[in-house]
């Protein structure tokens, strides 16, 4: 009885450890695909651009934000409130400054001398060892010319095998890519297929939902842009402002776009963008994607095709 108490013992331990694993496991997952990325964005542009942005995700424990002006770029980012890279990390190394004292001089001093005492060492050690090294040359010169003399002897018998070696490596060459080029035409995918194949309306009405999804989960919740732009071509800024009538009906008053027919010009910009990513809400947008049965279908054939 005292055994199977302590093996009943061990098995609740191992149990707790592997339910404590799965917890753990969950909760990051649960924390990666459902906290929310939150972005945010503010910029201008009148003689140069100029603009900071800020982004957040998993309650704040990855924080990278960053100014641009003057056409500088100054990033940074944060781990659990610890900067890792970028320009905070930058200005706390210059705060330290080293302060030299006497000692310290005396010290550098000491082994200035220390180090010219090395250098004449190993000037004559240097002398010595090209003496040396001179009468060894000669010695290896002597041994180089025997073995050259020798190889020239066994050279002819080789040659010949060396022909008979290359042939066999031509032909070996040209079964491969006949061998190739059949396999390639075996799994060449047939655009017949995507031309004559059923249910192609499911098939984009899903891809078109999917994108929707996606820009859904992308786009800005809160947009606030003022400008007044002009392309020299009257069409095309009529185009341009047909589209910020568009985004308008999205976004509200915050979109106020003023067109100039009369020249090409970019002025008086303001631009500022609030919103939140979740990755769980785009992995469920390919999920429904991939259980279309034509979408399912079609990676099948490329699937196969390309294997």
């Amino acid at each position: 009885m005292g055994i199977l108490v302590i093996l009943w013992n061990i098995l609740k331990i191992v149990i707790c450890i592997i339910l404590f694993v799965v917890l753990l496991v969950l909760i990051v997952m649960a924390l990666i695909l459902f906290s929310p990325i939150c972005y945010q964005a503010i910029g201008s542009y009148e003689q140069y651009i100029n603009g900071r942005f800020d982004i957040k995700w998993i309650l704040g424990a990855i924080h990278a934000y960053g100014v641009y002006d003057k056409n500088e770029l100054q990033f940074s980012l944060r781990l659990f409130g610890h900067c890792v890279y970028g320009a905070d990390k930058r200005q706390k190394k210059n705060k330290k400054t080293i302060e030299y004292t006497q000692e310290d001089v005396v010290i550098s001093a000491r082994s200035k001398q220390e180090e010219q005492q090395q250098q004449n060492e190993n000037e004559v050690y240097k002398n010595v060892k090209l003496e040396t090294d001179a009468k060894q040359q000669q010695q290896n010169q002597k041994e180089e010319i025997k073995k050259e003399q020798t190889k020239q002897k066994h050279s002819r018998k080789k040659v010949s095998d060396s022909k008979k070696e290359i042939k066999q490596k031509k032909r070996n060459k040209n079964n491969k890519t006949k061998y190739k080029e059949k396999e390639n035409k075996k799994n060449k995918i047939d655009k017949n297929y995507f031309i004559h194949m059923e249910n192609k309306k499911e098939l984009l009405q899903a891809v078109k939902i999917f994108l929707k999804r996606m820009l859904k989960g992308v786009l800005p919740k809160h947009c606030c842009l003022k400008a007044t732009v002009g392309t020299g071509d009257p069409a095309l800024t009529g185009y341009l402002l047909g589209i910020a009538g568009v985004a308008k009906m999205k976004f509200g008053k915050g979109v106020q776009i003023t067109g100039d027919f009369t020249q090409k010009i970019v002025k008086d910009v303001f631009l500022d963008i609030k919103g939140k990513i979740v990755l769980g809400y785009l992995l469920y947008a390919v999920l429904r994607l991939l259980f279309v049965k034509p979408v399912y279908k079609t990676i099948m054939v490329i699937w196969k095709g390309y294997r």
